[in-house]
């Protein structure tokens, strides 16, 4: 009898030893098969992220060009006070004092439309940084010829207050282009 109950002890110890092998050993075929699927879903958003930065640029730069492209032979008087309007805009936004603001067309390369601006403004060095990276972001292209940037002069009556930032005066000539479209 007592050897009845060995063999039935020693047969429900194997039976409980390969359930636990068994076990762990599905446990961790299913946690390799995991990080597996875990490291290709990671690789796919990895490549997903990468896709929309690239859409969200590429529309970028599909509105430039649709904003580049024309069928007329020069700017229309809107486009050039659009233009102007934006610019005024940029220097209020960021308190910059425009001096002077005026526009001419240029003669360019055939197929090309250029019309170019002069602008004169006052502003702290930080502030002109700015207005130039705002100048940058806008939906055209844009080309700058000249850039003078000195220091405004102090007059007796003005007195600037302690801690303020320097002043520049900022000359600035730009073009913006358009490129014809064929028929």
């Amino acid at each position: 009898m007592k050897e009845r109950y060995s063999v039935f002890v020693l047969l429900l110890i194997l039976i409980g030893v390969l359930f636990f092998m068994l076990t762990s050993n599905t446990v961790r075929k299913s946690k390799s098969k995991i990080e597996e699927l875990d490291g290709k879903i990671k690789t796919a958003q990895e490549q997903l992220n990468s896709a929309r930065i690239m859409d969200q640029q590429l529309s970028q730069f599909a509105l430039i060009i649709d904003n580049s492209l024309t069928k007329t032979a020069s700017f229309s008087f809107d486009e050039i006070n659009d233009f102007k309007t934006k610019i005024g805009q940029l220097a209020d936004q960021r308190s910059i004092q425009l001096n002077k603001l005026s526009d001419s067309n240029k003669f360019s390369l055939p197929g090309l439309i250029e019309t170019t601006y002069n602008l004169e403004l006052e502003a702290s060095y930080v502030q002109i940084g700015q207005f130039i990276s705002d100048l940058e972001a806008l939906d055209n292209i844009l080309k700058i010829h000249a850039l003078d940037i000195s220091p405004t002069q102090v007059s007796d009556k003005e007195v600037r207050a302690p801690g303020a930032p320097n002043r520049y005066r900022m000359t600035l000539e730009l073009s913006i282009f358009k490129v014809k479209k064929e028929a």
